[in-house]
This record gives C-alpha cells, structure tokens and sequence, in this order.
C-alpha cells in the first residue's frame, strides 16, 4: 500500500482553464493565484475499483502570469510550491507521515489560429520545469516535459444568461525516460448569473500512454465572485470520481484573478 501510495503522489490537479481558448489584447496582463488542498485514503487499482493506501495530504500554491504580446498571442508563466504528505509504517507499532516540499515552473504561449463571432480556436505549448524538492532532487514521476494542446472556445447567450464553453486536448511529452507520456482532455463550462457572480464546472481527465494503464478523472465546481473592477474570487470543490492505478482526491482551492 505505501508502494501504491508513492506511485500516486505526483497526481496533481490541473490548473483552472483560466482564460481558456481566448488571447488577451496588446497589453493586457492577468494574474491568477490560487492555493488547494486535497485529501485521500483511498485509491484506485487496475481494474478501477477503490482499496485502501495510507493516508496522503497534499498542498498547493500556483500563481500564473499571462500578458497579450499581440491580440492573437498571449504569453503564459506559470509557478508552483507543493507540500505532499504519505502516512507509512516505520515499525509495527508507528506510522508517520513522510512529507516532501518541491516546486516547479513553466512557459510558453498560446496562439489564436481563427476568431468568429462566437468561437475561437487556439493552440497552447508550454515547456514545463517539473519539480524539485528541498534537497534538489526531482519530485517523483514529475520530470520536465512539453505540454502541447488545442483549445476551443464557445460563448453566448443561453436563457438570457452569458454562458461559455472550453474544450482543450493535450499531450504532453516526458523528457525522462521513466516518465509515461499523458492525454489529457479538459472541458469547462461556465455561466453568468448576475453582473458580479459566475458559477464553473470542469471535468479534467488524464490518460498515461507506453504501457502504463494509469488514468484518472476529476470534477470540480466553483463559485466566481466580482469583487471589484479588476479583482475576482473563487471557490471551488474539488474530487477524483473515478481512475485506474490513481489516488482518489477530495479537496477545495481560493483563488484570485486579477486583471491589469
């Protein structure tokens, strides 16, 4: 069970679809910095049924950076502190929790291919750092990578209402030979209630490709609050409700957007 513990801990959310499919304009910068926690004890096998793993506790702190070079182009950076934690036995009487710190960073851009009235379709590559821990090492099945996606955006009005969707597909490329290769479908759906609260939902799905049978699919639910012209909150729930070879997470995440 520790095994299976360790072999799950890299399992990270993926971040908020943030502005989705769209570019920002010439010199237009949004911030988004969001701190998670999520909480699990038990996983997924091969055959996706739950069984028990020692009792993991993660947290995380994200701050990403975007800046409109061109109205078709936006720039992307992205940082991350995590503190991961695993119970295991060290003796037939105790059990601890063995903890790690780490963090990792990531650029790159995404670029708008075609605009309509309604939609919008855009390509988003990212080259990942992966992670480090407190001693230098690399944070387990966390090496460098190459995140590559296609996005497209959807928005209007539904019963009077601004309503949005995002779709994005990914592949992500390991640089580290141990490391599986990931697909990875995001889907967003978003709406406006009144002028200053939005509600999201999201499904994240993650499918690791080269032999290994390891998936995982999460939800999440937020609340978007319009604090001030520049300033928006949100709240969000977070689970894992099905995988293989996967840890089952339950959490919640505060974030804040800001635009400048």
């Amino acid at each position: 069970m520790v095994r299976f513990a360790f072999a799950v801990i890299a399992i990270v959310w993926p971040s908020l679809a943030l502005s989705g499919a769209w570019t920002l304009e010439r010199g237009e910068t949004k911030t988004f910095v969001a701190s998670s926690f999520t909480y699990g004890e038990n996983g997924f096998d091969e055959d996706g049924k739950l069984v028990s793993v020692p009792e993991y506790r993660k947290f995380e702190l994200t701050g990403r950076f975007e800046y409109g070079v061109r109205p078709w182009l936006t720039a992307i950076a992205i940082g991350e502190l995590r503190q991961e934690s695993v119970e295991t036995e060290l003796s037939p009487t105790l059990i601890a929790p063995v903890s790690t710190s780490f963090g990792g960073v990531a650029g790159g851009a995404r670029l708008r291919l075609h605009k309509a009235p309604s939609w919008v379709f855009s390509t988003e590559v990212k080259i990942v750092s992966g992670g480090f821990d407190a001693d230098g090492t690399s944070a387990p099945a966390d090496g460098p990578a190459l995140d590559a996606r296609a996005l497209v955006g959807v928005g209007g009005k539904v019963l009077g209402k601004h309503t949005f969707a995002d779709i994005q597909a990914g592949y992500r490329v390991a640089f580290r030979s141990d490391d599986a290769d990931e697909v990875n479908i995001d889907l967003t759906v978003g709406r406006l209630l009144t002028p200053r609260w939005m509600v999201l939902a999201q499904t994240f799905s993650t499918f690791e490709v080269g032999g290994s049978d390891v998936q995982f699919h999460k939800v999440s639910g937020s609340v978007v609050r319009q604090v001030t012209e520049r300033l928006q909150v949100e709240v969000t729930g977070l689970a894992t409700v099905y995988g293989r070879n996967a840890l089952q997470e339950f959490g919640g995440k505060l974030g804040f957007w800001y635009t400048f």
